[in-house]
């Protein structure tokens, strides 16, 4: 049987198709619309939910891929995941909620943070409203929890969804100070809400809330006579309260405190500018201590407390002795006689790293406005005097807390000698952070000294360390600090008497001679200042690479 031919038909395919074929073959293949409906939605989760949103308008396949995905979703980010962000502009009621429609199963849904909202719907105008996404919040049958930023939105969700939850952190974004008056929020006592974070808000009072976890106070004014009668937050871990205008009252603030002590695990205690009473804080941790009460303490924190007392730091200190690892004092209280009543007490601190001395919130050492303009504002009435620990108290804090890393001294001008901190008892053999500022009263010798004997030390910061420039140098065009020598002021006012004797000769004996002698003085003494200090660098230097 002989061989059989080939068949023509192939060529006549080719020769009567063969340009559509070579155009098929070198067009992209379309990757996308080959996948499945399954494969389509698993690569929809590594998505923004914005891309998502634009893949509905390129194909039917995608599109149908879309709604499949949206169909089952229970965990959506309008964010994708940046907190700090705002959702996508150009919603309108019902845009939004038609695309919430299309999640029955949503359960969470995480960044709603729209940059505007209206208070009310507007007849004949297509808007973002808060009514408008509380009737797409309740299209899902199945929502459990909400993350917003939008205070009115909060408000209305506590109101008409008490059963949702407020996930993440609440964080409102248009605080300010002074405290716009739309700024305005009530908590509820049934909020489901385990973080608030409050700055520059109105709010008539805090209640008991049981879920509450983190509360943080910022440039809050609290309108209602007595806010903190019915406080009690039992969950609570996290309390901050910085310069809020409340009550000017001392006793209003004795529910506050017990409230505080009623929250056995209770890690962070931030009190500035709290007008609380004095003694209180003492007679509360005598009464809450054996069930717990501020046992759990790792940071505490006074700023600007104006009736606060040594003993209500010391008998926080005392109680947190097990956990405590930050401590911040403001000036009234850094005081030696503090950490001296600490040793007596043999307390031992084996978590404590850091330690603050003259503590000032920064609000406070940033505002340009004046005492009386804080207190016009409803802040309370503090003037902060600075530190009065001297030496023998430094000394002692290193005996009381022996595994200090972190030390920051603001504004203590009697402290002199920091070569007599250390001790037999004190080595400070664990400090690996100093700062200091404002502590014009050391001197650069002793210093030196001092850090010479530091094994750990791997960082400086000496700011704001040189007086203002004494009396006449800016005649002579000195500046304290610098030991640049005599500038051209005092050339130029030496030619300008030159010019003068030529010309008003005399004149010349009621001129008095130019203060060389105090010149070169306080040339010597700054130079002096200058060599210590580098002294104190080159030893810093040579510590940190011989190690």
């Amino acid at each position: 049987m002989g061989p059989r031919k080939k068949s023509n038909k192939f060529h006549a395919l080719v020769g009567s198709s063969g340009e559509d074929l070579v155009q098929r073959l070198s067009e992209p293949k379309d990757y996308i619309n080959e996948l499945s409906h399954e494969v389509l939605c698993h690569i929809f989760r590594y998505l923004p939910m914005k891309d998502i949103m634009c893949m509905e308008c390129l194909s039917r396949k995608l599109r149908e891929a879309v709604t499949l995905y949206l169909r089952v979703v229970k965990v959506v980010d309008l964010c994708a995941g940046h907190w700090w962000e705002y959702m996508p502009s150009g919603f309108t009621d019902s845009s939004f909620l038609l695309l919430l429609k299309k999640m029955p199963d949503l359960e969470q849904l995480y960044g709603l943070h729209p940059r505007y909202l209206e208070r009310r719907r507007i007849r004949g105008f297509e808007a973002f409203s808060i009514p408008g996404v509380l009737e797409a919040l309740q299209a899902c049958p199945n929502l459990l929890g909400v993350e917003t930023s939008h205070l009115e939105l909060v408000e209305a969700i506590w109101n008409y969804m008490p059963q949702v939850h407020i996930l993440g952190k609440f964080r409102n974004r248009n605080g300010a100070f002074p405290i716009p008056a739309e700024n305005k929020l009530t908590v509820p006592i049934n909020a489901k809400i385990q973080t608030l974070h409050l700055v520059g808000v109105n709010v008539p009072e805090i209640p008991c809330v049981s879920m509450l976890r983190h509360l943080y106070l910022k440039w809050v004014r609290l309108t209602k006579p007595q806010p903190f009668k019915d406080f009690l937050c039992v969950s609570l871990r996290t309390f901050v309260m910085r310069n809020c205008a409340g009550p000017t009252n001392s006793l209003k603030y004795v529910p506050l405190i017990t409230g505080l002590a009623s929250a056995r695990n209770l890690e962070q205690l931030e009190l500035v500018r709290v007008p609380f009473l004095g003694g209180l804080i003492q007679h509360v941790v005598e009464d809450s201590w054996r069930s717990g009460g501020f046992r759990n303490l790792h940071t505490i924190a006074f700023g600007a407390c104006k009736n606060a007392l040594e003993v209500d730091l010391g008998y926080l200190i005392i109680t947190a002795a097990r956990r405590l690892h930050e401590l911040r004092i403001q000036p009234s209280l850094t005081k030696d006689g503090v950490f001296s009543a600490l040793k007596m007490a043999e307390l031992e601190f084996p978590q404590f790293e850091t330690l603050h001395l003259g503590y000032v919130d920064e609000f406070l050492l940033q505002c340009k406005m004046s005492h009386s303009e804080l207190v016009k504002y409803g802040l309370a009435d503090v003037i902060e005097n600075p530190g009065i620990i001297t030496d023998i108290g430094i000394k002692v804090v290193n005996e009381v807390f022996t595994n200090i890393k972190y030390l920051l001294i603001y504004n203590c001008p009697h402290l002199h000698n920091p070569h007599h901190w250390i001790t037999d008892q004190s080595r400070w053999s664990r400090l690996v952070d100093l700062t200091l500022v404002r502590c014009h009263a050391i001197k650069l010798e002793s210093f030196s000294q001092f850090v010479e004997l530091l094994p750990s030390l791997e960082f400086i910061c000496l700011d704001q360390m040189f007086r203002e420039p004494p009396k006449g140098c800016a005649r002579v065009g000195l500046s304290a600090g610098t030991g640049i020598g005599v500038s051209s002021a005092l050339v130029s006012n030496q030619n300008s008497n030159n010019d003068n004797e030529d010309h008003h000769h005399h004149n010349e004996p009621n001129m008095p001679p130019p203060p060389i002698n105090n010149i070169n003085n306080q040339r010597r003494r700054q130079q002096q200042q200058h060599d210590a200090l580098f002294s104190v660098l080159k030893c810093f230097l040579a510590n940190v690479y011989t190690r």
